[in-house]
């Protein structure tokens, strides 16, 4: 009998193992809460120590933050932090030391709210987070610090958990995060008073696709517009964004399996929430004339690839040229012959912004103060970090017109 080398022995049985272990862990994906688990973490409650409705355990000044609950309509808590802007803060400073810090029941009868209220020049960031852990997650309290800073009398910023994840109540659903985006919309609109043309929305990762459900539903149903909505790492749909996500931009899901694209097809099939960011976006493009938008992505994101946003910009072309050949009356954003890949390269308008990356912009069709549509591309900034770069902080001025 020939007896294998010990090494190769242990290679070979390695191998199996981990061919063993991949099939399992795809075959755990198809159970509805283990995938719903996957996708959302919710449950990776990150960061453990602090207590986030204590912010100033984690550098903040004290009543800086408001911590407050937003409900929404189907009786769900939604844990939240209004963050009011340095300079206003620092003007305040002494008054707001004399309220005891911590969680507010009624954030309508706050200072921090009575600031942002009565300030017709404010201006507010709504920001929404990507999956797992909560408001106070990795690189979100030092993206906060940045974009406050970015006007420092003006830029309030509301950030909030979805449902199921840190301290707000229920379970993560597509719909449910959608309505979850909206109420902290309508309460900036309906109960703090502040016009959309004084909103940016801002989404990040996950965020990104529940911006997109968003504001494409109040633009379809209420014709309302923001100043500008940001797109951080952002993906075209999740069907796609399995086909070449890695976990910590390490581990990958189905691009072990490209040689066998039947199986990967067939697996998609049991995705149970789709996500489609592109079927919304031209129905965005469609019902929001004026709409101002800007994909921005890291060239080294390993975990979500730049080309997701670079569909995206694709698609908004697509859509944007439909929407001119037929009106406000295209359907569905669609048109007969959509233009193909090298076509949008070669018509897009390309700025090189040297070691920083480039901008492209989409013109054609595109009227005096209509659609303005941008995919930018740093060079650098991972998936996490970008949300911190300067690039953001930019885009955040030029959305507000600062």
């Amino acid at each position: 009998m020939v007896q294998f080398n010990p090494t190769l022995k242990t290679a070979y049985w390695t191998l199996v193992g981990g061919g063993v272990a991949y099939v399992v862990f795809l075959g755990l994906l198809l159970i509805p809460v283990v995938q719903k688990n996957f996708v959302y973490l919710h449950n990776v409650n990150l960061p453990i120590w602090p207590d986030i409705s204590r912010p100033e355990q984690l550098g903040f000044a004290g009543n800086e933050i408001t911590p407050f609950y937003l409900t929404t309509p189907d009786n769900e808590r939604l844990f939240a932090w209004h963050i009011l802007p340095q300079a206003v803060y620092a003007r305040h400073r002494d008054e707001l030391l004399r309220r005891d810090v911590g969680l507010v029941s009624d954030i309508t009868e706050t200072l921090g709210f009575r600031l942002l209220q009565e300030d017709k020049e404010a201006k507010l960031l709504i920001f929404f987070h990507g999956n797992a852990g909560n408001i106070a997650q990795g690189y979100r309290p030092d993206a906060y610090r940045v974009w406050s800073g970015v006007d420092s009398s003006r830029i309030h910023i509301l950030a909030f958990d979805y449902r199921g994840f840190g301290r707000s109540t229920g379970d993560p659903t597509e719909d449910g995060l959608i309505t979850d985006a909206i109420t902290a919309v309508k309460f900036a609109i309906n109960t703090a008073g502040i016009d959309p043309s004084r909103i940016v929305i801002l989404g990040h990762s996950l965020g990104t696709a529940v911006a997109l459900g968003a504001t494409e539903k109040l633009a379809r149903e209420e014709g309302i517009e923001f100043a500008g909505v940001i797109l951080c790492a952002a993906f075209a749909k999740l069907k796609s964004l399995i086909m070449t996500y890695s976990i910590g931009g390490v581990i990958p899901i189905l691009s072990p399996l490209r040689p066998y694209p039947f199986i990967q097809k067939w697996l998609t099939k049991w995705v149970r929430e789709p996500w489609d960011g592109e079927e919304r976006l031209k129905s965005l493009i469609q019902h929001s004339p004026h709409l101002k938008l800007t994909m921005l992505h890291a060239h080294n994101d390993y975990e979500i690839t730049w080309t997701h946003s670079q569909v995206l910009f694709h698609t908004a072309a697509n859509a944007i040229v439909a929407a001119s050949k037929r009106g406000t009356s295209a359907v569905d954003g669609e048109i007969d012959k959509p233009l193909k890949f090298h076509e949008i390269e070669e018509k897009k308008q390309r700025v090189e912004l040297g070691d920083e990356g480039w901008v492209d912009t989409w013109v054609e069709g595109v009227p005096s103060g209509g659609w303005k549509v941008e995919h930018r591309l740093v060079r650098w900034g991972g998936h996490d970090q970008i949300i911190t770069a300067s690039s953001t902080k930019l885009v955040i001025r030029e959305m507000f017109g600062l």
